[in-house]
C-alpha cells in the first residue's frame, strides 16, 4: 500500500470517528431534552454508534458516565425498621392466594350458571317455534 494511499484511508477513519464522536455528543443533549436517561445503551442507540466505541472515547465515557449517575432517579431503600418482614410477605401472598382460589371458584359456579341460563333460553326458543308451528 502506498503512503499516499494510507494517509488518504486514515484521513477517511478519522472523519468517521468525528462524526461519529459528534453523532454522539448530540444524541446525549437530545436525551437530556427529553429528560431521558442517559446510558451507554440509549445514546449509541441515539447516535446510531456502538458502546464499544463509546466506551473507548474517554471524554464521551466520562461524561455519560457523569450524567448517568446524576439522573439515577432510583429511590433510596427504604430502612430495615420500614420494610416488610418476610412473615408478613408470606402472609400477605398467602392471602393473595386464598383470594385467588376463591375467585376462580366463584369463576367457576358463574360460567355453570350462565350455561344453564343460556340452555334454558334455548329451550324456551325452541318452545315458541314449535308453538308457532302449530
Amino acid at each position: 500500500m502506498s503512503a499516499r494511499r494510507a494517509e488518504v484511508l486514515r484521513g477517511a477513519a478519522d472523519a468517521r470517528s468525528l462524526a461519529a464522536e459528534q453523532r454522539a455528543r448530540r444524541a446525549v443533549q437530545e436525551l437530556q431534552r427529553r429528560g431521558a436517561t442517559i446510558t451507554f445503551q440509549a445514546v449509541a442507540a441515539e447516535a446510531g454508534v456502538s458502546r464499544a466505541f463509546l466506551y473507548g472515547h474517554r471524554q464521551l465515557r466520562t461524561a455519560i458516565e457523569q450524567l448517568r449517575q446524576e439522573c439515577q432517579d432510583i429511590p433510596p431503600r427504604l430502612p430495615a425498621h420500614q420494610r416488610a418482614s418476610e412473615e408478613s410477605t408470606r402472609a400477605r401472598l398467602r392471602g393473595m392466594l386464598e383470594e385467588n382460589k376463591r375467585l376462580r371458584a366463584e369463576n367457576a359456579q358463574l360460567r355453570e350458571e350462565l350455561a344453564l341460563a343460556h340452555g334454558r333460553v334455548r329451550e324456551l326458543e325452541h318452545q315458541v317455534r314449535a308453538s308457532r308451528r302449530r
